[in-house]
């Protein structure tokens, strides 16, 4: 079997990985310079940033990156970020979400001391276990049909873990008593994160997992570029053929394709994709901050809450302290980014798109600078949706792919079976948010159908 696999992204590179582990003669087009899609990275003078401010999670026994490093044998070189993500709520409060549960308690506990957190969160870690072992024992998710939906009825949790999927986050907070202004606004954060949307349209089974993510975080030696360096080596060690500045323009005729592209991408590519880009309608975009400081912050990731009505949240990455692939000594690197609706971007004038990318910096730098107190700012830029789809050539832009949210019909959710004959698909169009972790997973999933 000779299988092409376009796009280099975290899907494209574990489905050219998985693919070289079948025994198949694989190959790996991408059109930028560098491998990594959203998690890539460049450099500027003697520092190097990741593209999007981005965590690496997921490396338990059942979960993705966890069994792709297991069926390749090895592993990258990951610290693990205790406290996972720091928060920085509107009113002042700090809250660290620590690795260990009890402490995780308790930082709830003492800055909301008239709530009972613990049944609600005990319930978050188990649906989010119980979600993972799911995926990794049904090779049909998303069913696309009634025989693929009672073919997952056989796993026996997946019969308490499903209607979980029918239930809004929003309403699970409500019966646990944590419906609060200030706890939606710690809730809503960390769901924009990893689920592409809120409390109240995102059903409980994502929005647990999402919600789970930031307690096991990991920084990558060397940030992304260390992670891809990791994966390049594997690549060649499995004889892949990566063939990088290579733009496909129509779909291939290998004998199989696997397409690692958003969904509005894949319209480009073939009619067959048309009508799925429609009823897909894109959303997210991001502001991006990349510069580097004379500074020694430990705690690598912290999302910021102001309720600016032009900024609501922001997101920070630091690379780790004295991580000299990255910075030099007493330097770190600093990624922020933020939400924005992408296409909104692409009807302004000349002068107010530049207007615009001024007004967002002022309002972020502001903040960082007076939060932080850092020094000796260096190589300061910033980017748009519009520096995105040039940077990734994912259309307008887009990041997150296709959110699954309440209400939505399970089967309209997109397989990474296409109507076309030995045509697969990875990436965030068919899970999205979660980051690395849902891509991968995602290649999983097409994996575990095909071997």
């Amino acid at each position: 079997m000779k299988t092409l696999v376009v796009g280099a992204g975290g899907g494209g590179i574990a489905s050219a990985l998985l693919a070289g582990l079948r025994g198949e003669e694989t190959t790996l087009v991408e059109a930028h310079a560098s491998i990594g899609g959203c998690a890539s990275y460049f450099k500027r003078g003697p520092f190097v940033f990741d593209v999007g401010a981005t965590t690496v999670s997921g490396i338990g026994e059942d979960e993705p990156l966890g069994r792709l490093f297991s069926l390749l044998g090895s592993k990258p070189d990951l610290v693990p970020a205790d406290p996972g993500i720091v928060f920085h709520l509107s009113s002042g409060k700090t809250l660290s979400y620590y690795r260990d549960f009890e402490k995780w308690m308790r930082e709830l506990e003492k800055n909301f001391p008239e709530l009972n957190h613990r049944p609600f969160w005990s319930l978050v870690q188990k649906v989010n276990r119980d979600g993972w072992r799911l995926l990794r024992n049904v090779h049909t998710f998303p069913p696309q049909n009634l025989n693929e939906f009672f073919s997952i009825l056989n796993y026996p949790a997946s019969i308490k873990l499903l209607p979980n999927l029918f239930l809004s986050t929003e309403l699970m907070l409500k019966h646990f008593g944590l419906f609060e202004k200030e706890y939606l606004e710690l809730i809503n954060g960390i769901l924009i994160i990893s689920a592409q949307s809120e409390s109240h349209k995102t059903p409980f089974m994502v929005g647990a997992m999402a919600l789970a993510y930031p307690s096991e975080t990991y920084v990558p030696v060397g940030g992304m570029k260390g992670l891809m360096d990791y994966f390049e080596r594997e690549l060649e060690r499995l004889k892949i053929t990566v063939k990088k500045k290579t733009k496909v323009t129509e779909l291939p005729k290998e004998e199989r394709v696997i397409l690692n592209l958003p969904v509005w991408n894949l319209a480009e590519l073939s009619n067959e994709f048309t009508r799925e880009a429609e009823t897909h309608p894109g959303h997210w975009g991001s502001f991006v901050l990349y510069f580097g400081v004379k500074s020694e912050i430990s705690s690598p990731y912290h999302q910021i809450h102001l309720n600016h009505p032009d900024v609501k949240n922001y997101f920070v990455s630091f690379s780790l302290p004295g991580d000299n692939l990255r910075a030099h000594v007493g330097y770190q690197t600093v990624v922020i980014s933020t939400h924005e609706i992408a296409k909104s971007w692409y009807v302004l004038s000349e002068e107010e798109y530049l207007a615009r990318k001024k007004h967002l910096e002022a309002i972020i730098m502001d903040d960082f600078k007076s939060r932080f107190k850092v020094d000796e700012i260096k190589f300061l830029m910033s980017g748009t949706p519009k520096t995105f789809e040039s940077f990734t050539g994912r259309k307008f832009g887009f990041v997150g792919g296709v959110p699954f949210l309440h209400g939505k019909n399970p089967f309209s959710l997109l397989s990474p079976v296409t109507n076309l004959k030995e045509v697969y698909r990875v990436g965030d169009t068919i899970f999205p948010g979660q980051g690395l972790c849902g891509v991968v997973a995602g290649a999983l999933q097409l994996h575990d159908r095909l071997r």
